[in-house]
């Protein structure tokens, strides 16, 4: 009986030992099979930030944007779906739930955005302008627009420096962006000293017609240009450091809207015949012109260049001796629906507000007619310079011929 009993209390000792080192490695296999899954989870969230993060990023949908303060990340604002953004460098880890906004003190969650290999593209023009000597103070909570609409809503005060007074907006920098804050917003406009340096107070704006390259001087008439004569002018340009405006910039300082720097100018191009041999030059000195072009005579395309805008010379309305006087510009004495149609079309075509009167010829029956056909801008000869008193609908300009030398361009575009 003893003995049966020592038996069956081997076996359930041994049963008992089994039981505990069974229970001990499958303790030990459950920790490890832990430490698996959780580096497993580990290695999938980590793969899954990286795949978010990106020097250029855009947002996916209505996203918060926040501060760190301390070990917290506090919302200060609202961010809009498909507003790019510029991140910080920064190493991923797996403790990472936010990304840093490059130029600023701004985190997004790192499920808001999506990366993209395509950087954004900003016009950073206003950054030439001279800004005013006045800053916006703007509400606790206030908007940023960015082409008319509203990309980021902050809801603290800022207080920026103004580079351009729309009618309804204050263009500002922030973010190393260019973005406009709405004057509902504005709860104070600051004097202050931004900047030092001299305003423009007239603008030239010179005109050409048609260029000759590679030594050719098959035209000898006084509006034909050598490839020699115009790149000489645009050297004199680019180490004077010279802001070539564009149309839109003109009417804008005009209205004292933008402030423009002291050595700023207005090329221009009439008709568009030889206009595309301007094009290499311009992209090669980094000058921006206008062209007035002649719609029905040449496609707007022939002339692409990011260094060339593209405004109206009529659609088919440059034609002599169709009205008495001059050369006879038909925009003094047709049919006002038949000049309105004419420009109307050109103008969209072109998307443009400003034209130059064919011939530099115009009275108050052609101004009419642009004014009718959408357009705010007219430009004639003068040889004189733009100011912020200039009627916009007779814009001088100074003509440039081939016998134009260094010395008298200069005394022309000359502060």
């Amino acid at each position: 009986m003893k003995k049966k009993s020592l038996i069956i209390g081997s076996i359930i000792l041994i049963i008992l030992i089994l039981g505990v080192v069974g229970s001990f490695f499958y303790i030990q296999e459950s920790k490890k099979q832990k430490v698996i899954l959780e580096k497993r989870k580990e290695q999938e969230y980590l793969k899954e930030v990286k795949s978010h993060y990106g020097s250029n990023v855009i947002v996916k949908k209505e996203s918060a944007l926040y501060e760190k303060r301390e070990k917290d990340y506090i919302k200060v604002g609202t961010i809009k779906p498909d507003f790019e953004l510029l991140l910080k460098p920064q190493e991923i880890t797996s403790d990472t739930k936010y990304f840093a906004i490059e130029n600023s003190d701004f985190y997004i969650a790192y499920d808001s955005v999506s990366k993209t290999d395509k950087a954004k593209v900003t016009d950073t023009r206003c950054k030439e302008y001279l800004p005013f000597n006045e800053n916006i103070v703007t509400k606790e909570k206030f908007s940023l627009y960015e082409n008319g609409k509203v990309v980021l809503i902050l809801d603290k005060s800022l207080e920026s420096i103004i580079l351009e007074k729309e009618d309804n907006f204050y263009k500002i920098e922030y973010l190393n962006q260019i973005f406009s804050v709405s004057k509902d917003d504005v709860l104070e406009i600051k004097q202050v000293t931004n900047t030092t340096e001299e305003a423009a107070v007239s603008v030239p704006v010179t005109v050409y017609h048609f260029i000759y390259l590679n030594g050719d001087v098959t035209c000898n008439e006084v509006i034909c240009h050598s490839e020699e004569q115009i790149r000489e002018q645009f050297q004199y340009l680019k180490e004077n450091r010279y802001f070539t405006i564009t149309t839109r910039e003109l009417e804008k300082f005009m209205a004292e809207k933008i402030r423009l720097p002291k050595n700023s100018i207005l090329i221009t191009i009439d008709d568009g015949a030889r206009a595309e041999n301007f094009i290499p030059i311009l992209e090669e000195y980094k000058i921006h012109a206008t062209l007035f072009l002649v719609t029905a005579w040449y496609p707007k395309e022939k002339f692409a260049s990011p260094y060339l805008e593209i405004a109206s010379h009529t659609h088919d309305l440059h034609t002599p001796g169709v009205c008495s006087g001059g050369q006879g510009s038909p925009l003094k004495c047709k049919n006002m629906d038949e000049l309105v149609k004419d420009l109307t079309t050109s103008r969209e075509l072109l998307d443009t507000t400003a034209l130059c009167f064919p011939f530099y010829e115009y009275n108050d029956h052609a101004i009419e007619a642009l004014k009718k056909a959408g357009f705010s801008m007219g430009f004639i000869g003068g040889m004189k310079k733009v100011t912020m008193k200039t009627d916009p609908y007779k814009i001088p300009r100074i003509t440039i011929q081939r016998d134009t030398t260094l010395e008298t361009y200069k005394k022309y575009v000359m502060s």
